[in-house]
């Protein structure tokens, strides 16, 4: 009778096809014992033989996986950041396709590797958690003026970046450039009248009487004319907010 020690495939696909087809044929004669019994060992050594083999198969790729994903996290965090909700969503692709498989993997680690891939997990969370701060950081940094400082872009528009400060300080128009501040203004706001908010509104209102005020307070040292011209850019502004 013919005994087929063939491995299933599912042991290890490598050591199958390697010894699928050896036939170990028993003698049927019971007086030879001692060649069955050889026959015997050698069958069980060729199958421990491919049990080994796969065992080996197998912790090699795990060891694989393993410094992938751990080569994958020092990787990033050797990248110079880009805090972008764009480059952050490919890395973290890249995160799942690799700790996916270094999961798997774990089991059949050595105690080292399995120990150095849990501490490169610890690193990538304390990594996700940075980015997603200055994510959320460089996003509003960005983000459209709200209600809360709208006067704000007004008066930079109006009158030149951080020329009037929160204490509204006029001290910034003098004799010299007062009608080009008024000229300015005016033309700002004729410019972008089909813009404006409400509140916009509002608060150019607010800005052109203290523009006023001050001109007023400076009125006697200002240059031959340019009284007569202020005015002028006052009755083109009085009729840009009668439209």
């Amino acid at each position: 009778m013919g005994l087929n020690y063939c491995m299933p495939a599912p042991i290890c696909m490598a050591s199958a096809r390697f010894f699928h087809g050896i036939n170990v044929v028993l003698p049927t004669e019971t007086k030879n014992y001692k060649m069955r019994k050889t026959y015997l060992i050698i069958s069980a050594a060729i199958v421990a033989t491919g049990f080994t083999a796969c065992k080996e198969t197998v912790n090699e790729e795990a060891r694989h996986d393993a410094t992938s994903f751990t080569a994958y996290v020092d990787s990033v965090e050797a990248l110079t950041p880009v805090y972008t909700t764009a480059n952050w969503t490919a890395i973290e692709n890249g995160y799942q396709d690799r700790v996916t498989r270094a999961e798997l993997a774990l089991a059949n680690l050595e105690a080292e590797d399995r120990e150095r891939a849990e501490k490169a997990k610890e690193r990538y969370a304390a990594l996700r958690a940075r980015y997603e701060v200055k994510i959320k950081e460089s996003e509003a940094a960005v983000t459209p003026s709200t209600s809360s400082d709208y006067r704000v872009v007004v008066r930079n528009r109006l009158f030149g970046e951080g020329k009037l400060g929160a204490d509204m300080s006029y001290n910034f128009v003098t004799p010299a450039n007062a009608l080009e501040v008024y000229r300015n203004f005016v033309t700002t706001v004729e410019d972008n009248k089909s813009t404006w908010t409400r509140e916009d509104w509002d608060e150019i209102k607010v800005l052109w009487e203290a523009l006023d005020t001050r001109k007023n307070q400076i009125e006697k040292d200002l240059p031959s004319g340019d009284n007569l011209k202020i005015a002028a850019q006052k009755t083109k502004f009085a009729t840009t907010m009668a439209i």
